[in-house]
Order: structure tokens, then sequence, then C-alpha cells
């Protein structure tokens, strides 16, 4: 689908199409290839030419992080902003391409007022525009882990979902930075392929993107922190049962030291032929666990 534009036009096209038509609409043969070429990272290097700026994206599924990704090709001219479907399983980018079209129309102004690269600056910023709210339920969701970490409601599992959520924001770091790098080489415009003007959107858009990035990393090291909390608590855990042993051992020491010196049986110890020799020694022993008790008590040890 193609929208006439107020200079030149744009549109929405796939891969196939694309494959088609490429030499007509005057693009190299390599920027087609590249479209093919597997990624396995987001990285991805823009071409600029002296009248296009060519440049792959692999756009991320918020709903399902570590799933397949959506791939689109941009190519940029002065009279063309051309959107190459490669991969949409789920029409997400055709749905951006139509929320971008439909911003015109619902602002009143008209996609025939605009010009390509300010088209592509709103289909860009289509792609981030719902990823401050997702990046504030992941870190409220932390927030909760924190707390289930002070409450001690944790299991086994718990390091391993603290894990996922450290790779989770590692990829999702790595996709900001993808097109931060994109909106700095449309932002440089080296090519002097847009007016000057209109050139400064594209400063937005990667400082926009940027924001999130850094939010990103924020998120980063809260998990760190949420880690660090985690080990600290199961540190302070065993410290407190240590503690206890240890108190319930120093109790009864002295008991031990009493069943010792009277198991020594000495001919002549005159409590081993007292009538009431064996509950004396357990009136004393009970005395004296009563006194270390109130002890510990007051020292704040039990």
């Amino acid at each position: 689908m193609f929208y006439e534009l107020k200079r030149g036009r744009a549109g929405l096209i796939t891969f196939q199409e694309l494959q088609d038509d490429y030499v007509m609409y005057g693009f190299p043969e390599k920027t087609v290839e590249e479209c093919k070429r597997n990624l396995y990272n987001f990285r991805s290097d823009a071409m600029v030419a002296s009248n296009l700026v060519f440049v792959v994206l692999d756009l991320l599924n918020f709903q399902d992080v570590f799933g397949e990704k959506d791939r689109v090709a941009i190519y940029m001219r002065n009279d063309l902003c051309l959107i190459v479907d490669i991969k949409d399983e789920d029409e997400s980018i055709r749905k951006l391409f139509e929320d971008t079209v439909k911003r015109y129309e619902t602002e009143g102004q008209g996609i025939k007022e605009t010009v390509p690269e300010k088209f592509l600056y709103h289909f860009m910023n289509n792609l981030v525009r719902e990823d401050k709210k997702f990046l504030e339920n992941m870190e409220f969701h932390m927030s909760v882990l924190e707390t289930r970490i002070l409450k001690e409601h944790v299991n086994p599992g718990f390091i391993n979902e603290i894990l996922s959520l450290r790779r989770e924001l590692m990829y999702i770091w790595n996709y900001y930075e993808q097109l931060i790098d994109v909106g700095e080489v449309l932002k440089d415009n080296e090519n002097d392929l847009f007016p000057e003007e209109n050139v400064r959107r594209f400063s937005h858009f990667a400082e926009r993107t940027a924001r999130l990035s850094e939010n990103v990393k924020h998120l980063k090291e809260y998990s760190v922190q949420l880690r660090e909390t985690h080990d600290a608590m199961l540190d302070y855990n065993l410290n407190n049962i240590m503690k206890l042993f240890t108190v319930i051992t120093t109790i009864f020491l002295p008991l031990t030291l009493i069943a010792g010196w009277y198991g020594m049986n000495f001919e002549y110890m005159p409590e081993l032929h007292w009538r009431y020799g064996y509950l004396g020694v357990i009136v004393f022993s009970t005395v004296v666990v009563l006194i270390c008790i109130v002890a510990f008590k007051k020292y704040k040890l039990l």
C-alpha cells in the first residue's frame, strides 16, 4: 500500500515484492541480501549512500521477549519512505504502519501534508510509544519480588526468576541500543538527504529511546540488588539459626559441667549419699537454666 505525500510517497510492501521490484526502485542488490541475512543479535549497521539510507531492524515482542522477532527493512530517500515487511507473523508491522497513517487523519493534518522523513519519525515513534508503561509494570513486578524477599516468602525457583528477568532486560537493552543507533544515523544526515529543520525530529527519537535504555539499565541494577538482597536474607536467616543453636548450647553448657562433675564417681562426694541429692541436682540445674535464659533475654540475645 502506498500513500502520496507532500513530497514523494510512503509505502508498505512485503519482502517478496521487494525482491521482484528492487531494480525498479533503484535499490542496491546487497540491501536485499541483507534483509535475508539471519541475525543472532539486534545490532545491524545502517547503509548510507548518496541518495539512500537503508537499515534492517529486528523488532521485539514485549509480550514474549524470548519469542520470534519481527523483522522490518526501511528504505529512505528524499522522495520515499518504504517499509518492507520481512517477517511479521502477528501483523504488528502492518498495524504500526496503519496507525501512523491514522495519526494524520485523527489530527486533521492529512497525510498529503507531510514528507517522508516526518512519516518515518512518527512510524519509529510508534515503535516505542507503549514501552514506558511496560517498563513501569516490570519495575512494579520487581518491587513485589523485593517485598516477597523481605517477608521471606521465597521458594527455590526464586533465583531462576531473577535470572530470567535479567536476561529479559538484557534483550530489551540491546533492542533499544539498536534503535538509538538508527536514530543517530538519521540525525547525522551525512548525505544531506533531509532538510535541516526536519532532522531534529530524529534527535528527539534518539533521546527518547536513550531514556528508555537508561530505565532498562536502572532495572538491570535493580535486579542485581534483588539478587544481593535475597542472598543477604539467606545469610541473615542462617545467622539466626546459628545464633539460636549457640544460645541453646550456651544455656545447657553448665548442665554439661554439672553432669561431668557428678559423673566422676568419687567415693566421698557427700551428695551421692544424700537422700535428696538427685532432687537437689535437678532443682540446681533448673535454676541455672532459668538464670541463663533471663540473662540472654536481658541482653536481647534470645
